[in-house]
């Protein structure tokens, strides 16, 4: 049997990990955000030749991924710049399930990107 303030503490340490993830969640995203931009004034700073060259090693990249869900789901969200939601719509299936597999392909992506520069 707990006391009023054991409770008192679970309910202090439900809050607290709602607020952590949340703090967490908003700076992934801020990361994310700042990366894309980064990526794109590299793209359009420099010239013609420079974008063509970037869009071929993201092609590739891209074509690295063994699943063509997963290699659709990154290009449209990230590339294209859709929503997951909105992507969830096209696929018919759920915006977890398109979150998971963009998940999935960028940790693979960032597994080929780290062995690459080994």
């Amino acid at each position: 049997m707990q006391t009023n303030d054991g409770i008192s503490v679970e309910n202090y340490r439900k809050l607290l990990r709602r607020a952590a993830w949340r703090l967490q969640y908003k700076a992934r995203n801020q990361q994310l955000k700042e990366c894309y931009l980064l990526f794109e004034s590299q793209v359009h700073d420099s010239g013609f030749e420079a974008e063509i060259l970037s869009n071929v090693y993201i092609k590739e990249l891209l074509d690295s991924i063994p699943w063509e869900k997963c290699r659709y789901i990154i290009r449209r969200t990230i590339i294209d710049g859709m929503t997951e939601q909105e992507v969830a719509c096209e696929l018919n299936m759920t915006q977890q399930g398109v979150n998971k597999w963009k998940k999935k392909g960028l940790e693979l992506l960032r597994q080929t990107l780290t062995d690459s520069y080994k």
